[in-house]
């Protein structure tokens, strides 16, 4: 608990100056780290107009196209190539102030996310605030895991591809496990019965998720 506790008390001070901050004004400082090939002009252009519902596209020449989704007073969502997606979202802290998450999310077979924090001046949190990905989340909690037919379609299971989805208008967060098209139709067939249908949900306590 008290190493729980600072790491809240440096959380706080690391982004006290990002109170009173929105999306537009952080995104402007976003670093090349994050997003690469953005100038200062194009970052404007990318939340300008937030109430529009207009398509906002910015070119970053050998970088290809980046296309705003989606932007509120705390989130944006960018599809930066055909195979990439960024989220960037402010989370509030439990003394109002704020920090950063961002999710990137790739695509070739399967699709699997990143998930980092930083302060709001761009600096990364080390700490961990979200749990290490794992694929028995999505066991159906009364599968027989003794069972031969389990053991079998579980050893399959050897990557963890999964999307990350941020919630626009609130703090949660869903995961959904993306195994189908990296296993043989086979193995899926095989492990499908023991799989959840829905995504996961993690809640934002002004902590971290869980």
């Amino acid at each position: 608990m008290k190493r729980l506790t600072f790491i809240i008390l440096v959380l706080s001070c690391l982004s006290y100056s990002g109170h009173a901050q929105d999306i537009s004004n952080i995104f402007l400082h976003v670093p090349s780290s994050v997003i690469l090939g953005l100038d200062a002009s194009q970052k404007d252009m990318l939340v300008a107009n937030p109430e529009s519902t207009s398509e906002v596209v910015v070119k970053r020449g050998s970088h290809g196209d980046v296309k705003r989704q989606a932007i509120s007073s705390d989130f944006i969502s960018l599809k930066t190539s055909d195979a990439g997606t960024i989220q960037i979202k402010l989370l509030p802290l439990i003394n109002d102030s704020k920090i950063i998450c961002v999710v990137k999310t790739a695509c070739s077979k399967m699709c699997d996310s990143q998930i980092e924090f930083y302060t709001t001046k761009w600096i990364p949190i080390s700490q961990t605030l979200f749990p290490a990905k794992n694929k028995n989340w999505f066991i159906k909690s009364d599968a027989d895991r003794e069972s031969q037919d389990f053991k079998n379609a579980y050893a399959a299971l050897d990557v963890n591809p999964m999307v990350i989805t941020l919630s626009p208008t609130g703090t949660t967060l869903s995961i959904s496990y993306d195994i189908k098209n990296y296993l043989s139709e086979e193995d899926y067939k095989k492990i499908q019965p023991f799989l959840t249908e829905k995504p996961r949900e993690f809640i934002w306590d002004k902590i971290s998720y869980k």
